[in-house]
């Protein structure tokens, strides 16, 4: 995906933010060398998630932390455990226990901060949990998701958020009860509120998969060109299993041949990507000839 002129104020608000969580004083400087970024990529019709990778890596260093959201990322684990028990019923009680799990996973990729359509603090998940699931899936690709997995060995999760993870338990379960493995992806370092392999041995979701790895590298979503080893994996994986809008971001760019996006849309240039409308429950297949 390209990176647009709606992706401007959403980036710089997000800089503006994580550098008040560090060191408001340096924001400024932090918004200048964001732009220069912008100005330089953006011409060029940069894809979406490169280019914040770039921008978030500048800012890390002017606000001198590797990891600026910590704080966040902890207490998003822990809203996250306290809907645990309403989850697991809300999956019990339905009479389609895959989708409900995809449900499931995707309301906590709302749990997203320093932008208008995230929220302020995680402690405010609980109360907005019930009502995204009673809306339930806007795009629902869940059937031919179901199809693919009967026909699959091996499918690669990758993961989004803190707080999201904790909720992909359950649709990790589902898949694996189908006899399929699940090798989970997480981030090789810290960027956002992303899992990286500290938060999921702190979540002890590192024993839900059969397996897991870790992208070993600092980037908004999966930057395929920085991953030569794991973009073989992929390239030859029954399926991917693909959490949150950067990762989309970056694999719309990509032909691999069998990628579930499961997302909440919460920009219009990724609604309009995926053919969805903007705050709208995703699940959608997408299949390529490579």
């Amino acid at each position: 995906m390209r990176f647009s002129a709606d992706c401007v104020p959403c980036l710089l608000s997000r800089i503006i933010y994580q550098s008040d969580l560090v060191d408001p004083e340096k924001r400024e400087l932090a918004v200048r060398e964001a732009l220069g970024i912008i100005a330089e990529g953006y011409p060029r019709g940069e894809n979406s998630a490169k280019l914040a990778s770039k921008v978030h890596r500048r800012a890390y260093e002017v606000v001198g932390s590797v990891d600026p959201y910590l704080d966040l990322k902890v207490r998003s684990n822990e809203a996250a455990v306290k809907v645990l028990p309403e989850a697991r019923a809300f999956i019990d009680s339905s009479s389609d226990r895959l989708e409900a799990a995809c449900l499931v996973a995707i309301a906590g990729n709302v749990m997203d901060f320093g932008i208008k359509v995230g929220m302020d603090a995680p402690e405010e998940f609980g109360r907005e949990f019930k009502g995204i699931l009673d809306k339930g899936l806007q795009v629902n690709d869940v059937g031919r998701l179901r199809h693919l997995l009967k026909g699959s060995k091996q499918v690669h999760y990758l993961l989004d958020n803190c707080g999201e993870v904790v909720l992909d338990r359950f649709l990790v379960e589902e898949i694996r009860a189908m006899g399929v493995k699940v090798v989970g992806v997480v981030k090789g370092e810290p960027i956002l509120t992303d899992v990286t392999a500290a938060d999921l041995v702190s979540t002890g979701m590192d024993k839900a998969f059969d397996s897991w790895t870790t992208t070993g590298t600092f980037a908004v979503g999966l930057d395929m060109d920085k991953v030569p080893s794991l973009r073989r994996e992929l390239e030859g994986s029954d399926m991917i299993i693909s959490k949150g809008m950067a990762n989309f971001e970056y694999l719309s760019d990509e032909r691999l041949p069998k990628v579930a996006y499961l997302l909440r849309t919460k920009c219009r240039p990724v609604a309009g990507a995926i053919g969805a409308k903007k705050d709208q429950n995703v699940v959608r297949v997408i299949e390529r000839k490579c």
